[in-house]
């Protein structure tokens, strides 16, 4: 049996990350230990570097990494070759200048297209992106970003085929409350705020502000662990022994 390290939605919070990892006990020389994140690991925070480098220095077969949205935000990004507006607002722009670190401005004021370029041709980027898979089936849990691609009522074997590019824009926790779950399965989500949930479906406190809480949100069913860290600083570690 091994221990998964889960988090979610690191969005280049390093620090946060390391933190809560050593918290929980992770020790990365253990080959029991499994590190899974659930997507979302650049954007918004000051460390993507720092963040790629960690993640890629796991060895494969302790590690599970999740394709979050953010993931496909800074993909389309590169591929576009220019930010839109939702890229500067989500951070993706930022993580591009951050990614080409002292040359980003050099290669700006020469050719914008230079910098996206130099980016998506980076190894270390690379090396994450192709690691990364949709959702992974590991025991009695399934491993997502924002949710399953699935309705109330649909057949099982629908989920795994379904959209997932879609899906990972999910609210899980709404999702689980309409009753699209996984029978005899618990769904590991991030991507949306667990004070969502503490407030909307638990009715306990706010979802932002002194009276937020951003502890994991568990029920029958789901484990969401989206701390909002940009806005909490904090991020949560689940461990799993599976």
């Amino acid at each position: 049996m091994s221990k998964y390290f889960v988090v979610s939605d690191v969005h280049s919070f390093y620090r946060e990350m390391i933190a809560a990892l050593t918290e929980a006990g992770y020790n990365k020389d253990d080959p029991e230990h499994i590190f899974v994140s659930l997507g979302d690991l650049l954007d918004r925070g000051p460390s993507p570097l720092e963040c790629l480098e960690f993640v890629n220095a796991i060895p494969p077969e302790r590690k599970v990494l999740i394709r979050g949205n953010h993931e496909d935000l800074l993909m389309d990004c590169l591929a576009r070759e220019c930010a839109l507006e939702h890229d500067i607002h989500n951070g993706t722009s930022d993580t591009i200048r951050r990614l080409a670190g002292e040359t980003a401005d050099v290669l700006y004021r020469r050719n914008p297209r230079l910098l996206f370029a130099a980016v998506r041709e980076q190894a270390t980027l690379h090396e994450y992106i192709f690691s990364l898979v949709d959702y992974a089936e590991i025991g009695d849990y399934v491993f997502v970003h924002g949710w399953i691609p699935a309705r109330k009522g649909a057949p099982e074997r629908d989920w795994r085929r379904g959209d997932w590019r879609e899906a990972r824009w999910f609210n899980g926790m709404g999702k689980w409350k309409c009753g699209a779950v996984v029978p005899n399965k618990t769904v590991v989500c991030g991507h949306w705020h667990v004070s969502w949930g503490h407030s909307v479906l638990e009715k306990k406190g706010t979802e932002f502000g002194e009276k937020a809480d951003f502890s994991p949100f568990i029920a029958p069913g789901i484990i969401a662990i989206d701390a909002c860290t940009a806005y909490s600083h904090r991020v949560n570690c689940i461990v799993l022994d599976i």
